[in-house]
């Protein structure tokens, strides 16, 4: 008797994404099992595809070729996580081809597997507020941006909260996921666990590991029944198979979205496999408006640390480093390195007229900016600065300058003193624990063993006045992340910080800003309130694309036929079903060329973040 084999391609596209009945041969009919990887011809050529078995039958109406070959007899591909990617691909609209390349590595016959991790109790006791560790509990917590000493070492308060919260989860017999943006968050998490003797119940992920590395730990992980998974945003795609938590830190930050296909936001993915008796958690020394809306609809809980407000002094928008600026860095260098903190890389930032001192702006709304030394242009259209729209002035000058500038004229005022600089490129090394300033862009600035003595956070205003719509939401978030940094006694201050704002960051106002950001975005129909998708295609199938979306309630904000792109917004509810009917019109879509290149005839990235 014929037996039949439902196969899932392991392919990016969309018309694949379906299942295909194939002839299991005779000789494989006892081997043959669901979640298997399996190779199998496609198509009239007979090019194999690889693929995961999803269901087997003993009757088929289509099956005309047969299995070609096992690649790997285990369960691959579990029922857990096929729910988990099916899930997300319908949100996302693209093919689950696309999400199982990323969340299943290619098999690797010579590569010998690691053992499963043989779980053991852990008697750990760390002093932070634990949340309600019941199974199922859904959480923010508002951290406080401060280090904390354990185990003889300076660690960040949000490490220790997830590591507590995944160890009650871990006692209760259940797995958990932690998830954090950058590969020095995964070192943190492994260098206290070391340090409190735990680490061998952790698997950690590092963006940088080799193929067969991934390999081994993909079926580690698959194998382990009660285990502690760390890294990076692919994290989210472990194959746990008795997951009890997940947790995400700094739920804003750029590295937790796919900036390609499938563009899925890390906050997003934990949402969606944290289902029935999985536990959530967000962390973050500050509150992105994303989560303040779940909590609002009380689909999170709140929570804030409780730790007094740090010591941050401020001076309104004037001078770029005031007297008491200097003082600062003065006074701490002998306590420890100073971090100033800069908006930019670079030399030059915006232009201001010569004449009546207001920022160039163009016609168009941009801001004037020297990409080189003679070179003044819009930000936005290009256009060429010729004269200011206030006085009519032609002269100019520059305005705040970037890092390169500032070590300059640090060194001046410091002759005596190190002076490191931190960019996305550059990396100080060496650091001393005395007498040592690094200037340092967002996110670049390093750690230090006892903290810095003290941050400077200059150009406050030039954050503020990014062309951006989140621009005080982006500004606080890399604040926050520099004030992480300081020691317990360290000391922060702001130039050129608006009274106002400078009041809430000093008070630890933090949740009221998010919730004031929320009702702002509300009031006027943007994200996080609703969700927006944008659209690329031939004009034909944009045309479809768009009136499939109107179909179901969707709103077109704009329309370009000469670029084949639009952009839509739409309600929560109705995300479902638009996604379902744009995947109709993608499937049906011819591809295209596009500078050269062969694009899928409908390109959709849901809640596109450069879209506004």
């Amino acid at each position: 008797m014929s037996r039949f084999a439902s196969v899932l391609a392991k392919s990016p596209l969309i018309q694949l994404d379906r299942a295909f009945d194939y002839l299991i041969p005779e000789a494989m009919g006892k081997q043959i099992a669901i979640g298997q990887e399996v190779i199998f011809p496609l198509g009239r050529s007979k090019k194999t595809q690889v693929g995961y078995v999803f269901g087997l039958s003993d009757t088929s109406e289509y099956a005309t070729a047969a299995i070609a070959s096992i690649q790997d007899a285990s369960e691959v591909l579990s029922r857990q996580l096929f729910d988990f990617l099916r899930a997300v691909a319908d949100r996302q609209c693209v093919a689950l081809g696309e999400l199982l390349a990323l969340a299943i590595p290619d098999h690797m016959s010579t590569v010998q597997r690691l053992p499963a991790i043989q779980p053991r109790a852990l008697e750990v006791d760390i002093l932070v507020p634990k949340l309600d560790s019941a199974l199922g509990s859904r959480a923010a917590v508002l951290t406080s941006a401060r280090q904390l000493e354990v185990a003889g070492t300076l660690v960040p308060d949000w490490s220790l909260l997830l590591i507590a919260n995944a160890l009650g989860v871990h006692s209760k017999g259940k797995s958990s996921i932690i998830v954090v943006p950058e590969r020095s968050d995964i070192d943190i998490i492994s260098d206290l666990a070391q340090r409190l003797g735990i680490d061998d119940q952790f698997v950690f992920l590092k963006p940088s590991q080799k193929k067969s590395s991934r390999y081994q730990l993909f079926h580690q992980i698959k194998e382990s029944q009660q285990l502690i998974v760390v890294g990076t945003r692919s994290a989210i795609f472990a194959p746990v198979t008795n997951l009890g938590f997940i947790a995400v830190h700094d739920d804003s930050d750029d590295s937790l979205r796919d900036q390609g296909s499938p563009f899925t936001n890390t906050r997003d993915l934990a949402l969606i496999r944290a289902k029935d008796d999985v536990g959530l958690l967000f962390t973050a020394p500050y509150r992105s408006v994303e989560l303040q809306r779940l909590i609002s609809i009380g689909y999170l809980s709140d929570h804030k640390v409780l730790e007094a407000p740090l010591r941050i002094s401020y001076s309104e928008p004037g001078l770029r480093m005031d007297e008491s600026g200097f003082k600062i860095v003065r006074e701490n260098l002998e306590r420890g390195p100073v971090l100033v903190l800069l908006p930019r890389k670079g030399d030059s930032a915006s232009v201001y007229c010569a004449g009546c001192g207001d920022k160039l702006t163009c016609s168009c709304g941009g801001h004037f900016w020297q990409p080189d030394s003679t070179n003044t242009k819009c930000r936005l259209c290009n256009k060429h600065f010729v004269a200011c729209s206030s006085c009519g002035s032609r002269n100019q000058k520059k305005g705040r300058t970037g890092s390169n500038r500032t070590v300059a004229e640090l060194g001046k005022t410091f002759p005596n003193t190190a002076i490191s600089e931190a960019t996305g490129e550059k990396k100080p090394t060496g650091l001393k624990s005395k007498n040592q300033i690094v200037v340092a862009t967002p996110g670049s600035a390093p750690r230090v063993p006892k903290g810095y003595s003290a941050v400077l956070i200059l150009d406050s205003d030039v954050w503020l006045s990014r062309q951006t719509l989140n621009a005080q939401q982006i500004a606080i978030r890399d604040w926050m992340e520099a004030l992480e940094l300081m020691a317990p006694t360290g000391r922060a201050a702001f130039a050129g910080l608006p009274s106002d704002l400078g009041n809430a960051l000093s008070l630890g106002q933090l949740i009221p800003m998010a919730k004031a950001a929320l009702e702002e975005v509300r009031e006027l129909g943007l994200p996080p309130a609703l969700r927006i998708c944008s659209l690329q295609a031939l004009p034909e199938t944009l045309e479809l694309a768009v009136s499939a979306a109107k179909s179901r309630g969707a709103v077109v904000l704009w329309l370009d036929e000469k670029t084949g792109s639009a952009l839509i917004k739409f309600s929560y509810n109705q995300g479902p079903a638009i996604a379902k009917e744009l995947r109709v019109v993608a499937i049906g879509a011819t591809a295209r060329t596009q500078g050269g290149t062969k694009r899928r005839g409908l390109r959709v990235v849901m809640d596109d973040p450069q879209a506004l």
